[in-house]
């Protein structure tokens, strides 16, 4: 039995691998979408044998427009596909001031445009089918915004209004597109950004392998918001009541009196 193919971007990260298998392991076949070919192909070969199951790879740089647009034609026209894992990210950590256009270009393009196009390119046909899961990779980041990591927050709080937007017109339809929020993950992905995850207190910092166990837990059960280390989730369900008082006591028209001459 299988339940389709997934694609994962990202796959070959701490995260992304473990979560890939995973998937492997729940009856998906893969495809995984790196720049690194080789390594790619090394991966599948190894979840491959170790899972049984038919693990492909795409090779495509999200970040080039050229090579995004390959990708989002092999999610219009492949019918096998029923999940897209976006999982890819990238960042340069600075201060703002001194962050180079070149960063901020590759932050947005990775982060922002591939995702969105990704998701463009799929969402579509599990529409139509009534049935798929598309699960955008967020980040603690995307609530709590600090100077040093400025555009990769910003970024990151695009990836949760943007998906929860969605989840509102697929739900409908019977598709589930969720958003999973880690915290700091210990992988090279912050030493590639600039700041070392070594830097921040030990206890704020997530293993990779718990990071994917919880997503994929959180797969099973069809949750639209995974928050790995969240304990208490009565707070997640408490700062969006307090979202939505905040919208409803802005959306009324008048003119707040502290305002007023």
């Amino acid at each position: 039995m299988t339940k389709g193919t997934a694609v994962v971007t990202g796959a070959l990260g701490g995260i992304g691998k473990v979560y890939a298998e995973g998937l492997a392991k729940r009856g998906y076949d893969l495809i995984l979408v790196a720049r690194d070919k080789k390594h790619a192909e090394e991966t599948g070969r190894t979840i491959g044998g170790a899972t049984g199951r038919k693990v492909s790879v795409a090779s495509h740089n999200l970040a080039d427009l050229n090579d995004l647009a390959k990708l989002e034609t092999l999610l219009e026209t492949d019918q096998d596909v029923t999940l897209l894992a976006n999982i890819a990210g990238a960042a340069t950590f600075s201060k703002f001031s001194e962050i180079k256009k070149a960063d901020i270009d590759q932050t947005i393009a990775v982060n922002v445009t591939a995702l969105t196009r990704l998701n463009r390119a799929i969402a579509p046909s599990f529409a139509r089918k009534g049935a798929g899961v598309i699960v955008n990779f967020a980040s603690v980041l995307a609530f709590h915004p600090w100077p040093e990591l400025n555009v990769y927050n910003a970024a990151k709080s695009f990836v949760v209004a943007f998906s929860q937007a969605l989840q509102g017109e697929l739900k409908t339809k019977g598709a589930l597109v969720q958003v999973v929020s880690p915290p700091a993950t210990a992988t090279s992905f912050w030493e590639k950004a600039g700041f070392a995850h070594s830097n921040l207190p030990p206890g704020a910092v997530m293993k990779a392998a718990d990071v994917a166990q919880a997503a994929l837990a959180g797969l099973d059960k069809r949750e639209e918001w995974v928050m790995p280390s969240l304990a208490d989730t009565t707070s997640w369900d408490s700062f969006q009541k307090a979202r939505g008082d905040l919208v409803n006591g802005m959306m009324n028209g008048t003119l707040a009196a502290r305002y007023a001459s």
